[in-house]
């Protein structure tokens, strides 16, 4: 009897460890995907007031182009944090889904298709995971990450409800 209670008691403490060390990991990811997102916020404030107005791709500034380029590279580097498992599902869906609205506005637009022309080209980064996010309609469907719902959830990616 006493080596069943103490049998329980091993295992819960066991589940409340994993429980810590997988709250722990979602904390990090919190943190490090913050880091992000004050990347993204610079990018956002050295464009012009044009560029943040979407206006026609005609008025690209050198300036904006630069930042408009960092932007796309910004966004690469997410994806591939992503394929990494160090973006949790949450997260990903958000800026999966304004990775794709940023990119549809006219300056970025403009800039991107150059990007995809120098990429055809082999004159630049290949941007494989933001080529085929923006390639696929459906919103899992671009997703880089191949892990398991359970390796997710276990791994604090995904919530216990799934997010």
């Amino acid at each position: 009897m006493a080596s069943d209670i103490a049998l329980i008691v091993t295992a819960l403490g066991v589940i409340g460890v994993m429980f810590g060390l997988r709250q722990s990991y979602r904390e990090r990811l919190r943190q490090f995907e913050s880091l992000y997102v004050e990347r993204y916020w610079k990018i956002l404030d050295q464009l012009s007031l044009a560029a943040v107005k979407a206006s026609s791709a005609a008025s690209v500034s050198p300036e904006d182009e630069k930042a408009i380029r960092n932007y796309i590279l910004l966004c690469e580097d997410e994806l591939q944090m992503r394929r990494g498992g160090y973006i949790s599902d949450s997260t990903y869906t958000v800026w999966a889904d304004g990775m794709r609205e940023q990119l549809r506005r006219p300056m970025f637009k403009e800039i991107w298709a150059e990007v995809v022309e120098e990429v055809k080209a082999h004159r630049t980064f290949p941007y494989e995971h933001l080529r085929k996010l923006l390639d696929e309609p459906d919103s899992d469907a671009g997703d880089p990450l191949a892990m398991s719902l359970i390796r997710r959830r276990l791994r604090g990616l995904a919530g216990l409800g799934g997010i």
